[in-house]
Order: C-alpha cells, then sequence, then structure tokens
C-alpha cells in the first residue's frame, strides 16, 4: 500500500507513493506517485480513499518525494504518476517537468476524461508512456465508471493517443456484474490500431461501492476468450496480473 503523510505543495495532492516498483512502469524500475481526486466513481475501484479525498489531510509533500528522487535515481529509470486522477491536479506539468529535470522517465496513468490535458503532455513530451483506462463498452461507461460526463472526451483521448507517437497502452479491468464475453468484439473496435490492450481481473477487496468486496474475480477460461475475441484489433492484447 502507499506510503502517506501530511501536507501538499506545488499545486498537487499526493495521496501515496511507492519507492519503487517493478509492474507499474513496463520495463523499468520506477517510483509511483498517487494523486488524489477523481471526477470518475467507479463502483470496482480498489483505491476509494485516492477516490474522494476529505481535504487536504495524509497528503505527502511534493518537495519530499522530489528530494527522494535525487537520492535514489541512480537506482530508479522512472516515475509511474497515477490516482485517482492525474489529469484533474492544476500543479501536474509543472511537476512532471521537475521529474524530468532529475532525468527521469515518466509514464503517466489516465481515464482520459481531460482531453485538454493530455494534449498538452502529448505535445509537450513531458511522458515516455501513457496508459488509458478504457472503462467499457459505451452503452455500458456510466455503470462502469459511475460518471455523467461527456464520452465524447474519452473518445477524443482514445483518437489523441492513436494519432501520438508516445508509447500507450489502453487497459480494461474486467468486473463481474458489468463485463460479459459480448463486450469484447465492440471494446476491441474501440481501441482499433492500438500497439497494446491489456485486460486486468478484478480484484476483490476494500472497493469503493460495498456490493463488489466480495464479488468473485472471472475465471481466467473468461479472460483468454475475451482476449481472442480482442486480439484482431490491436498489435497485442495481453492479461496482465
Amino acid at each position: 500500500m502507499p506510503k502517506k503523510a501530511g501536507g501538499t505543495m506545488y499545486g498537487i495532492c499526493i495521496g501515496g507513493y511507492i519507492p519503487t516498483s517493478f509492474l507499474d512502469f513496463p520495463g523499468s524500475a520506477a517510483a509511483v506517485v498517487f494523486l488524489k481526486g477523481c471526477q470518475f466513481r467507479c463502483p470496482f475501484c480498489h483505491n476509494p480513499e485516492l477516490v474522494t479525498p476529505k481535504g487536504e489531510t495524509d497528503l505527502i509533500p511534493a518537495g519530499q518525494i522530489l528530494d527522494d528522487f535525487r537520492k535514489r535515481k541512480n537506482f530508479l529509470d522512472g516515475v509511474c504518476i497515477s490516482g485517482g486522477e492525474p489529469t484533474i491536479q492544476p500543479g501536474l506539468l509543472p511537476f512532471l517537468d521537475l521529474i524530468r529535470a532529475e532525468d527521469l522517465k515518466i509514464k503517466l496513468d489516465t481515464n482520459g476524461a481531460r482531453p485538454d490535458v493530455l494534449e498538452q503532455v502529448l505535445a509537450s513530451g513531458k511522458a515516455d508512456y501513457i496508459a488509458m483506462d478504457v472503462k467499457a463498452p459505451w452503452e455500458k461507461y456510466p455503470l462502469a465508471s459511475g460518471w455523467g460526463g461527456n464520452i465524447e472526451s474519452v473518445k477524443e483521448s482514445i483518437s489523441l493517443l492513436l494519432g501520438s507517437k508516445t508509447a500507450f497502452e489502453f487497459r480494461t479491468t474486467l468486473v463481474p456484474g458489468i463485463h460479459s464475453l459480448e463486450d469484447a468484439n465492440p471494446m476491441g473496435r474501440m481501441i482499433e490500431g492500438a500497439p497494446l490492450y491489456v485486460l486486468q481481473n478484478f480484484r476483490p477487496g476494500h472497493t469503493l461501492s460495498p456490493e463488489f468486496s466480495g464479488r468473485d474475480p472471472f475465471p481466467p477460461e473468461f479472460l483468454e476468450a475475451f482476449r481472442e475475441t480482442a486480439a484482431p484489433f490491436a498489435g497485442e492484447v495481453r492479461i496482465r496480473g
């Protein structure tokens, strides 16, 4: 679990920090910074304390994080900026500049609901890798995301990545009660042309909606069948975890 402390700085709210991870940034030893706040309310989210922060409590000062990067940058390849949803943070882009100044690569996780910010990140070259969640087929997006916003913004972010030279992946967490095998074809079409589409199985436990906390994940056979159906639409469709 991310470490927590108090305080804030640089216009970002950091709610958690993992000093070293070999799982969150493909091919890299990376620190993971978890930013607080998200406009989505995915009922299966396993980081609810990051989604609905209660004031500026239990925050880690950005200066403390940057100091740690400087001390350990000989042992780190990069930094993964996750959440929550990083693109809602007003200080995101300046914070990326500060990480860049330490000669570290950057991976950004996003739900795609802020294409304006994503476009700035892509145009500036501030990120080396983008991972964007694709929650469900369009007709199920409100159910999977708990969000009543404009789906066209998510579609725009998909288009931005598909037209970008920045390395990226789309990813979907498959959740019993939300997804079915019939979703594989339309979801593949949503991201058609992507170099990589990653499927992750739902993990029971502490979730935003209590009704999902004890729900069993899909059997491996379901993920494989979903992968096979979506495979024609991406360069690679991979099951992770």
